[in-house]
């Protein structure tokens, strides 16, 4: 029974990321036919196709819990971005978008754990910042009460979760919201980097042998250099965002130096070549663990 409200627990963030997804499939409306309308179109389409790629390409909600899980690491509450930090956030519709993202992969952590209230917490948190950039219609508030009352029922708990996102599909797909959801991806994939890389940065490194560890931290390794095509892809889709400003172009530049150095970071060849153990000693694995906590500490100042 726990493994399975762990599991359909994680609905509360598949709700928030099915923002993400219906965002991307914005109004068929047809425009009016003018040569201005038409590009207007065309480049709505292209940044929809973007957003559809890169959310094809990240990992899924469901697989990373079981990642975290299967390492064994302890639960780590500096890992996750304190919601103490939200109302700043809203201030800025760039800054909302972008955590937004970030909160829902936090959801996914914490539910990892079985921190069921902290969860909540940061949902509650979500609907604020979601209500800040306009898109707290997408989400149905009497959904979200029926999802607190039956956490004890997964069943129900599953039907809740078909009928949120089939609700704010309905919705956001009368609104064109590409570029924050562009937004809400971004923040999401810079979580998803930064928790990955920490669980294997505070991994406790006295308590078994290098290969032991390396064993047991191997997928969520494999998982973090899988990230190279679509941080590349990640940027573009950034680029294409209307009216970026400073903030969004230094988090641009920034995710294209860590580009650079994830060229270098091939963890699958040195496990072919049976030096997996140098691996968690690689240079190349802590410069991207600290750009990342460097991109991610901007993100969430």
């Amino acid at each position: 029974m726990i493994a399975l409200l762990e599991k359909y627990f994680r609905g509360s963030f598949l709700i928030i990321l099915s923002l993400i997804f219906t965002i991307s499939c914005t109004s068929d409306k047809k425009k009016e036919g003018s040569a201005s309308s038409e590009y207007e179109e065309a480049s709505e389409q292209s940044l929809r196709e973007q957003v559809e790629k890169v959310l094809y390409e990240i990992p899924p909600p469901s697989e990373i819990p079981y990642i975290i899980q299967g390492t064994g690491a302890d639960f780590n509450p500096n890992i996750v971005n304190t919601i103490d930090k939200y109302e700043s956030y809203t201030i800025s519709q760039h800054k909302a978008a972008f955590n937004l993202g970030v909160y829902a992969t936090d959801i996914g952590y914490l539910s990892s754990y079985g921190k069921t209230q902290e969860a909540l917490n940061y949902m509650d948190v979500c609907m604020k910042i979601s209500e800040s950039i306009g898109i707290q219609d997408a989400i149905d508030l009497e959904v979200l009460s029926r999802f607190e009352k039956n956490l004890g029922d997964p069943d129900s708990l599953a039907n809740i979760i078909d009928e949120s996102i089939e609700k704010s599909d309905t919705y956001l797909q009368q609104n064109e919201r590409n570029n924050i959801a562009a937004l809400i991806i971004g923040g999401t994939f810079v979580e998803g980097l930064y928790v990955s890389s920490q669980i294997i940065d505070t991994y406790p490194k006295d308590m078994l042998a290098d290969d032991q560890r390396m064993t047991i931290l191997s997928p969520m390794i494999r998982l973090l250099a899988k990230q190279k095509e679509p941080l590349e892809d990640m940027i573009s889709l950034l680029k294409s965002v209307e009216d970026k400003g400073d903030w969004i172009e230094a988090t641009i530049n920034s995710l294209e130096e860590l580009h650079e150095n994830y060229e270098a970071f091939d963890p699958e060849a040195k496990i072919k070549e049976g030096k997996g153990n140098e691996v968690l000693n690689d240079e190349v694995l802590h410069r991207l663990t600290k750009q990342i906590a460097s991109i991610r500490e901007n993100v969430v100042y």
